[in-house]
């Protein structure tokens, strides 16, 4: 049997397995939750400044500030990818609110470095406009789904509930075919995702900007633009986003993300790099 119609078959047998038997714990395996309480636990620890780990590059400088909400091992990885490779879509209540933490610490005001967040934090004077990172054509068809799509509504819900002007603008999109990044270092990484993406169009972006940022009475207030994503590794995806948005002259704020891979390294380098969020 080729090996991908194995991978397709292996696929949709764990998805309908999901769906027989949909009260199993996507992060651990427990019985009761699609995400038990000690596994949601885990996405809600501190916001924390996310640099690229050991294999950070010196490219990456340009970043704005990077946020992540949990660490991307274990439990967090497994809910993750139940989500992102099995349909799990139960799961994108507890991913999504994650999300919004990540993307409230990214834009409040104050101190980049601090080590948690609380969404009422989050500046009301200006809207905040996601934009997710762009999937491609293939991975949308194997998902069945746009799972950053749908991260990014959930998480906006979350937010607007707290009184935030939040909007979505999916202005990204991919402009040619890129390798699979599984396996790849920063550095090919990096040369992997180079020119990869770029605008729908300007008189469309600037309509889905105004759009997003349209959410409550009164003139548009400078709205802060947030890519998002659902891991950040090397960093290499958030920053070829980053340089899209800049070849269309938009500024984004910051990144922000479900979780990030590998440990915390070269903080006060990273901020120095970065400056302050506020």
């Amino acid at each position: 049997m080729p090996r991908a119609t194995l991978s397709l078959l292996t696929r949709n047998l764990a998805i309908l397995a999901d769906l027989i038997m949909p009260l199993a714990c996507a992060g651990c395996g427990d019985w009761g939750a699609s995400a038990c309480p000690a596994c949601v636990a885990e996405l809600r620890g501190p916001v924390f400044l996310a640099a690229a780990g050991s294999l950070a590059t010196p490219w990456r400088r340009g970043l704005p500030p990077c946020l992540a909400a949990a660490r991307y091992a274990d439990r967090v990885r497994a809910l993750l990818l139940a989500y992102k490779e099995r349909g799990r879509r139960d799961l994108a209540g507890p991913l999504g609110g994650a999300l919004a933490r990540a993307v409230a610490r990214a834009v409040s005001s104050g101190a980049v470095g601090a080590t948690d967040v609380h969404p009422g934090r989050c500046p009301r004077g200006r809207g905040v406009v996601l934009v997710p990172v762009p999937s491609n054509r293939a991975a949308r068809r194997r998902r069945g789904f746009d799972h950053l799509e749908l991260l990014c509504s959930v998480a906006a819900a979350v937010l607007r509930r707290r009184g935030h002007r939040v909007g979505i603008a999916p202005v990204l999109r991919p402009v040619r075919h890129t390798a699979d990044q599984a396996g790849l270092g920063a550095a090919a990484r990096f040369v992997n995702l180079t020119g990869a993406f770029g605008l729908v169009g300007p008189a469309r972006t600037a309509r889905l900007v105004r759009a997003a940022d349209d959410l409550s009475d009164g003139p548009p207030a400078d709205p802060r633009i947030v890519v998002v994503d659902d891991v950040l590794t090397t960093g290499a995806t958030a920053g070829e986003a980053v340089r899209a948005l800049r070849a269309g002259a938009l500024r984004a704020s910051a990144v922000a993300v479900v979780a990030a891979s590998g440990p915390t390294r070269g903080r006060d380098r990273l901020l120095a790099m970065t400056g302050p969020s506020g």
